[in-house]
């Protein structure tokens, strides 16, 4: 493919980037953009991406790296970028998560661990922590006894390798490791894959080396979450390389403090590379109304400046925004329920362009929302448990087979399964991938005559599924797909896959209605706060906005109004916060009030912007 001139390079699809992100996009020097919700910040990446690959600026062989905090965010980005620059320039850029960025070089180059770090080939990622506690316990039942728990759990990751092991504390640390990593199999945290992937980075020069030749390009989104691990991680690996850094993230956002997000991390950036700071105040996503309430709450709840503008695109009266005020969650259910109800049959909305957004515990604020809703005909459901298995590459491989299975309309599905399965054959030539492709349509006539025809049972289902896996080649995938090396996480995610459609299945006695459920085809999502950064929807309903929902405010208000700030940026169109004076509890029924939370209400309505309206049964 022929480069395109640098002079001649304009944004793909001939999007129009406000002056400085179109400058950020085709410069090659580091920076730092800060910028609000709808700013365009992830499209500014993909923008880059582009211009650096269709350019030759990045020059061939040499590749980008993007990181983000979110397993979904680094999926959108691979997607837009793969999207406008095509699959050959596509393949140079890697987009991935710090933990599986972190993962890949532990599973690439476990063997330059030092002899006391060694790991098992085949290990288990540790996701809960009470699971690490155990170990605490066991190895010195007094120390835990006495500790509290998160300062056990800080202390288990909270130094560079190889630890110091001369203090009580230190010694029970490294013998827990031990324990841990002689398992067998091996037992690892993605934080202990972090700190292991920083101590073979640091002890081998020439691995170093080979991550600083191959990306020549770093960028880093959702930089405002980035924990003080995963900063030192980044700099142990590039800092003081030849490579450029472009790291993007919003302050007003910052909403992972509480999971160790390094609260200085943009002044850091700026000191350690000597990026300039760059920013953004186009807000393109919410409607002009909504851009003024975010402003005012910018100003006088967080204390901050960068003041965003509308774009053009919009009528200058639309947006709204209301908080509906309910006696009881039953009143609360019923009129949500009603109201979505009216918004799909006479607005024409799609179920999925509606996101319903809880601070926490789930199924306290929204499980009986979620069934209320399906047993009267609007599907729901908890998003949060299909976000990390519908963004995996051999998910989205199965699922877009099993379409063209069961679906005689599915082309799009076609083109997809097929792209997946040429990048594990990129040593093949044209000619040979037309092989592959006739190959790929004859596997696909059996598995219809095998599958595709009336109701398919469990064990139908897992056998399909494995057929499919196999045809690509499980040893394919897991040498193209290095997240994918430890065979235990592709089997994993393959069998929760099986999991899954097959519990959809049993209930619909369809195959195509099932995957369509699987997907969330016609479904509206919900969610957590945390689990909605990055995403838009048309409306947002967010249920709980209460001392009850907000129970650490008067401890960590900085971080609690951002989280609120989040809730309401993801809207296009329209929010409703809902409040009610009674609300399901641990112990039943406990009344909720706004005191703690009582500065989110008076800037609410001191904005001029937002309804504060009384809902009962009798008011629709």
């Amino acid at each position: 493919m022929k480069p395109i001139k640098i002079d001649e390079w304009i944004p793909t699809d001939n999007l129009k980037l406000e002056d400085n992100a179109l400058h950020v996009a085709k410069n090659t020097e580091s920076r730092l953009v800060v910028a609000g919700p709808g700013a365009g910040k992830t499209e500014l990446l993909a923008q880059k991406a582009c211009f650096l690959l269709q350019t030759n600026t990045c020059e061939f062989p040499h590749k980008i790296l993007a990181i983000s905090f979110k397993r979904d965010a680094a999926y959108n980005l691979k997607e837009r970028v793969k999207l406008r620059c095509g699959d050959e320039l596509s393949r140079r850029f890697d987009s991935l998560t710090f933990d599986s960025f972190a993962k890949q070089i532990v599973d690439r180059f476990r063997r330059a661990l030092p002899k006391e770090y060694k790991i098992s080939s085949e290990y288990d990622v540790v996701l809960n922590d009470a699971s690490i506690l155990e170990y605490y316990e066991i190895e010195n039942r007094d120390y835990f006894n006495s500790t509290h728990r998160n300062t056990i759990l800080n202390l288990h990751t909270a130094v560079e390798l190889p630890f110091p092991v001369t203090s009580k504390e230190e010694i029970i640390r490294a013998n827990v490791w031990k324990r841990m990593l002689t398992s067998q199999p091996s037992k690892l945290t993605f934080k202990m894959i972090m700190r292991m992937a920083e101590l073979i980075i640091n002890s081998n020069p020439k691995i170093k080396q080979y991550l600083q030749q191959t990306y020549h390009y770093v960028f880093m989104d959702e930089f405002q979450d980035a924990t003080w691990i995963q900063y030192n991680f980044f700099k142990c690996c590039f800092l003081g390389s030849k490579s450029t850094f472009t790291a993007v993230g919003d302050d007003k956002q910052r909403i992972m403090l509480w999971a160790g997000a390094q609260e200085t991390v943009f002044e850091d950036f700026v000191s350690d590379t000597g990026a300039d700071r760059v920013p953004l105040t186009m807000n393109f996503r919410c409607a002009p109304r909504l851009v003024s309430l975010l402003n005012h709450l910018t100003e006088h709840l967080l204390g901050k400046t960068d003041l965003a503008t509308p774009s053009p695109k919009w009528r200058s009266d639309q947006g709204e925004c209301s908080v509906w005020m309910f006696e009881n969650p039953t009143t609360e259910i019923q009129i949500l329920f009603g109201t979505v109800q009216e918004w799909i049959n006479n607005e024409g909305l799609n179920p999925r362009d509606v996101c319903i957004l809880v601070k926490q515990q789930l199924d306290r604020y929204a499980g009986t929302l979620i069934n209320y809703f399906n047993e009267n005909g609007i599907n729901a459901r908890d998003e949060n448990k299909y976000q990390d298995l519908l963004t995996q590459e051999v998910s989205l491989y199965i699922i877009h087979t099993l379409y063209i299975i069961f679906d005689k309309k599915a082309g799009d599905s076609k083109s997809i399964a097929f792209v997946f399965l040429s990048n594990l054959h990129t040593e093949l030539e044209d000619g040979q991938l037309l092989k592959l492709e006739v190959s790929f349509s004859i596997f696909i006539k059996k598995m219809k005559k095998d599958y595709g025809k009336g109701t398919i049972t469990e064990d139908q289902i897992k056998r399909m599924i494995d057929d499919v896996v196999n045809y690509a080649n499980k040893d394919r995938i897991r040498s193209v797909y290095l997240n994918y090396k430890n065979v235990s996480v592709l089997d994993g995610y393959v069998n929760t896959l099986k999991d899954e459609f097959i519990k959809i299945n049993n209930s619909t006695k369809n195959a195509l209605k099932a995957l369509d459920m699987l997907i969330g085809k016609d479904t509206i999502p919900v969610m957590t706060i945390h689990k909605s950064k990055g995403l838009e929807y048309h409306t947002i309903i967010f249920v709980g906005l209460e001392d009850g929902a907000f129970w650490s405010f008067q401890q960590q208000p900085d971080e609690d109004k951002c989280a609120f700030f989040v809730a309401l940026s993801r809207a296009k169109e329209r929010v409703i916060f809902t409040f009610s004076k009674q609300r399901e509890g641990r112990f039943g029924i406990q009344m909720q009030a706004i005191r703690n939370i009582k500065v989110l209400f008076e800037e609410l309505q001191k904005s001029g912007i937002v309804n504060m309206i009384e809902k009962s049964i009798k008011t629709i």
